[in-house]
Formats: C-alpha cells, structure tokens, sequence
C-alpha cells in the first residue's frame, strides 16, 4: 500500500488504516473562500472554531488543522471560524447577540484582561454556540484524524440513540473542552453555558474564579489521583491559577453533578446516560500518552526527516512509529499551547516560535506526514472506543447558582 510523499504505511499498521475512498479535491483557497463567508445555518452538523483577531491571523499550522476539517468531513459539514472582528464575517456577536443573554458584558463590551483573554472568550463562545445551534467544537489546536459522523454524529443524529452530547474524559467529572460535540436545544449546555457565563458577572479577569461560591463545589468530591498519574504536564502555577484558567471545565463538572430540587435538573443521570465518552489521553493526547509530556521532545521527533543510513535509525523510527499510531489509532491530537502554564514549552508554542522564525515544517518531515496522512488516510475501526465512568456517590442538590 502506498502512503503519503514517498512513505509506504508499515507493515503493522496495515490493518488499521486505508487511503481515504472519496478525497476531497477542494484547493486551500477554495476552502478558504468558504471560510471567509457567512454561511446561513441550514443542519445540525456545524463545526466551530475560534481565533480572536480571525482567519487572517491564524497560525499557519492551524490553519491546516482547520482545512483539514474540512477535507475529512464530508460536504454536510459546515466549518465556521468565529472571532472577534467587528464588521467582519463571523464575528462572534452576530451569532449569539447580546439580546440572547448567554454572554456577560466582560465578553460583549470587549473589556476582557489578563494573559487568557482567548482561552476563556472561546470558553463563554464553546457551548452557547453548539446549544443554539448544535454541532461540534474544535480548537482550532485539534489535528483530527477520524471524521465527525464517525467519532459521535452517527451515534447523537440516532432517532434510537440515547445519546446528546459526546465529549473527551479525563477523570471523575472532568472533561476536556477541546472538544464538545452536542444536539441543538440540549438543557445541559444551557445550564453549563449560563452556569460560566454567571461566573464573569461583575468581572473583566479570571483572576480569583477559585473562590466563587459556585466554583466551592469540588471540594465535595472524592479525593482522586488519577488525573496526576495519567496527565503529567508540567504546570508551574500555583492550583488556584490553574483553577482560575480552567474554569470551563468546573462548572461543567458542577453541571454533571447537579440535581436541581425545584426544576427537576438531574445533570448527573444526564452524564451517565447521554453523554457518549472518549478517553481523552488514549484519543486526544497520545502523542504524550506514548513519549510523555515534554513538548520540546515531541517538536524534535516530528521535525525530523527521513535518516542518511548513517543517522541515528532507532531515534527516526520511534518518531515515525509514533506518527502511524496517531494516525491509526487516536481520534484527534489535541496540540497544546500551555500559555504561561508549563516550565517548558509546549509542542503548539514552538510551532508558533518556528513559524515567526520564518520556518515551517519542511516537505519531508514526519510533521507534515501526520498532517497530510490525516486526509489521505482513514482508519479501519468504525467509531473511537467509547467508555462508561465510575459512578461517584457524590451529587449537588441544589439550583444551577444556588451557593
């Protein structure tokens, strides 16, 4: 079987992937052009993104990890990045209007500070967007590598299907917001987008969300370890700053956990029962589950080119392995940036120092077989291995907001 520029798929890896049978023949522009556009909502199967100075200043890797989209999603999708350009297409308060009260002013009046200013604009667009008009939320970090019908949609547009959200697991009631695919209309994003939204009330940072009366909650919970063991990254903040970034991610776990005595919200029998799982480190963060959490040794590996016989063979051939690993057997590969979060740097910010050095992922390196081998290939397994989670005794009887 022959791969991708010159690269022949190893034997071991045969029967896990195939060239793709219907490749998308758009050119970058094309896609491009359609990116550009205002594109009226007609389906259910929308893709969003977000760069908060828009497609024009997109990183150019991830703007391929955009195209990509594209390419493995069949024409039924629609792909649209918004941002925060006024008088721009797909400027982010066309879609959901100050009128909508799903965005506090902080977000609205753009008077947002701090060094996450992009990460938590993203955070208060993420669900409002899925819930007003559903669809599948990308970053635009995400190099994916199985399409959205195969990894949840077949499985949340079933009439005989339970199921209305799908997202990727961490542990207990935690998630990764990467990636959060959900049916329009569903209650669950409705209360987590108004749950974090209520949060940024009378505030222009996150600086402090660790001590909001509504964020109390996780103190409730089990102790558990499993996060420490599995994730190793190497975070340099203190917890509260790190609570204060990932916000998002505890009220969802609030939202999970909520059984509302008045209004009969039980989000914790919603979790189990109609939220489909992934394992975010088996399907998201392989590369790290593989090689570890250093970003420099995983910018290394994916910049090397194929070896002179001379060179140091065994080094090459755990980048290469790992590149066909990713490829047939992760559902996406979450690219993280770590902003003024990790003692090191992390694999998305020395992509970006690269590309400001004027550089790129040359022709031949395994950076842009895993790019290119994204779209050319597909995997043999039909859908990504979903799982079920413990069942925690622990449950919050109480309102959405209630302290």
């Amino acid at each position: 079987m022959s791969g991708v520029s010159g690269y022949d798929v190893p034997p071991m890896y045969k029967d896990k992937i195939t060239p793709r049978q219907r490749p998308d023949p758009r050119t970058d522009s094309e896609i491009l052009s359609e990116l550009s556009k205002h594109i009226e909502v007609t389906s259910e199967k929308n893709i969003w993104c977000f760069w908060d100075s828009g497609l024009d200043n997109l990183p150019n890797w991830c703007r391929h990890n955009v195209l990509n989209w594209a390419r493995i999603c069949d024409s039924t999708w629609t792909v649209r990045l918004v941002h925060k350009v006024p008088g721009k297409p797909n400027y982010a308060l066309d879609w959901i209007t100050p009128a909508e009260n799903l965005l506090p002013p902080a977000f609205v009046d753009n008077t947002m500070t701090g060094p996450y200013v992009g990460q938590h604009s993203a955070d208060l667009l993420r669900v409002a967007l899925i819930w007003k008009y559903g669809g599948v939320w990308l970053d635009v970090g995400v190099i994916l590598f199985m399409d959205l019908d195969r990894l949840c949609w077949n499985r949340l547009s079933s009439p005989e299907s339970p199921y209305e959200m799908c997202t990727a697991w961490s542990n207990q009631t935690f998630i990764g917001n990467h990636f959060i695919a959900g049916r329009k209309g569903t209650e669950f994003l409705l209360k987590w987008q108004l749950l974090f939204s209520h949060l940024w009330k009378g505030r222009t940072s996150c600086d402090g969300l660790f001590g909001h009366p509504l964020m109390h909650w996780r103190a409730g919970l089990p102790s558990d370890q499993s996060i420490a063991l599995k994730f190793k990254w190497p975070f340099n903040v203190p917890l509260t700053t790190l609570v204060d970034y990932t916000a998002h991610i505890s009220c969802f776990g609030r939202v999970a956990n909520l059984q509302e005595p008045e209004s009969g919200f039980d989000g914790k029998t919603f979790w189990h029962e109609k939220v489909l799982k992934i394992d975010a480190l088996d399907e998201c963060w392989r590369a790290e589950k593989l090689i570890g959490f250093n970003g420099q040794d995983l910018f290394d590996l994916l910049n090397l080119r194929k070896p002179a016989a001379d060179a140091d063979q065994e080094r090459y051939q755990k980048a290469e392995n790992l590149v066909w690993d990713l490829l047939s057997s992760a559902s996406m590969q979450k690219v993280a940036h770590g902003k003024k979060l990790f003692a090191t740097p992390a694999l998305g910010t020395l992509w970006d120092e690269m590309e400001r050095a004027g550089g790129g992922s040359g022709e031949d390196t395994l950076a842009k077989l895993l790019r290119d081998g994204s779209v050319y290939f597909e995997q043999s397994r039909r859908e990504p291995d979903y799982i079920e989670v413990e069942k925690l005794d622990f449950v919050l009887r109480k309102g959405l907001l209630e302290e």
